[in-house]
């Protein structure tokens, strides 16, 4: 049976909370929530994926597709992690996918290469800015717009 996006939402807390020390988890249920709201706020684009039952897993996927968009996941011993999915922004190109592994690499601790899967945790998410740009990002995976480079944002890092 399909479950709704609250009940989702519970399952993956109690999933975070195996594995996160007390002082993080309330942040990483900000991350969380933060992911959600920005996510229920574009109904036109992205819908809860209601089929996944996985309790450790929280996906939102393209409107009127089977293709997963984002993907939380709470991976024992390693933190919750944001994954974007591959082919979130229908085909990819060798340059939004570096733009995606650079923004990735601008906020996160632990540098991806190429060949890596792209996600970046909670802990990075945590910051403000890191979210907004990473939300930025899928954003622009979303509706095909093209990254703009302002004087503000280039080499901007967190």
């Amino acid at each position: 049976m399909p479950r709704t996006l609250p009940e989702a939402r519970l399952a993956f807390i109690a999933a975070m909370t195996r594995d996160t020390p007390g002082t993080d988890l309330p942040r990483y249920v900000a991350v969380l929530d933060a992911l959600i709201a920005w996510s229920v706020a574009r109904p036109e684009l992205l819908a809860f994926r209601a089929a996944d039952t996985a309790n450790d897993a929280l996906c939102f996927e393209r409107v009127g597709t089977k293709t997963a968009v984002w993907t939380a996941r709470a991976a024992r011993g390693g933190g919750p992690r944001l994954e974007i999915d591959r082919t979130a922004g229908s085909a990819l190109s060798d340059d939004m996918r570096a733009d995606i592994i650079d923004t990735l690499n601008t906020h996160a601790r632990k540098a991806l290469v190429d060949g890596d899967r792209l996600q970046i945790g909670f802990g990075a998410l945590k910051n403000d800015a890191a979210r907004a740009a990473v939300l930025a990002l899928v954003e622009r995976l979303l509706t095909g717009t093209p990254q703009v480079a302002t004087e503000e944002g280039a080499g901007a890092s967190a």
